[in-house]
């Protein structure tokens, strides 16, 4: 898996998050998609898939990411 950046995330606002939690589940399990969560304009928070997740820490305790 390659690295991800900040243009790998879908903006996503957080009210829009909320309302749509199911839907972007959904997308991230499935779909593999990535989201960057806003308040206000401003980066809050990250939701992607558990694996890739799992992925990330894997190359950070092995010092590859």
């Amino acid at each position: 898996m390659a690295k991800i950046s900040i243009k790998d995330l879908e903006p996503i606002a957080a009210t829009k998050a909320k309302t749509t939690f199911g839907d972007v589940l959904h997308q991230t399990a499935v779909d593999g998609k990535r989201f960057l969560v806003n308040r206000q304009g401003k980066p809050l928070s990250v939701i992607l898939s558990y694996n890739e997740y799992l992925d990330l820490v894997e190359k950070a305790e092995k010092g590859g990411a």
